[in-house]
């Protein structure tokens, strides 16, 4: 099951629209550089109890 979610880039101010794969587990964490900027990202996606992706991103700490 594949969904699009969102987050928008802290450096930037673009909203990023990423692919979110349901099949790899309820709770996912993963780094992500911005496609407009090239900022690193840490993006957490989890699920809520319909099923529905939440995403939330933050900048990753080098």
């Amino acid at each position: 099951m594949m969904d699009d979610g969102s987050y928008v880039c802290d450096a930037c101010g673009e909203e990023i629209i990423i692919p979110i794969d349901g099949t790899a587990g309820t709770s996912q964490e993963y780094v992500e550089d911005c496609p407009v900027c090239c900022r690193p990202h840490l993006i957490r996606v989890t699920f809520d109890s319909d099923g529905e992706p939440f995403v939330r991103a933050e900048p990753e700490h080098q």
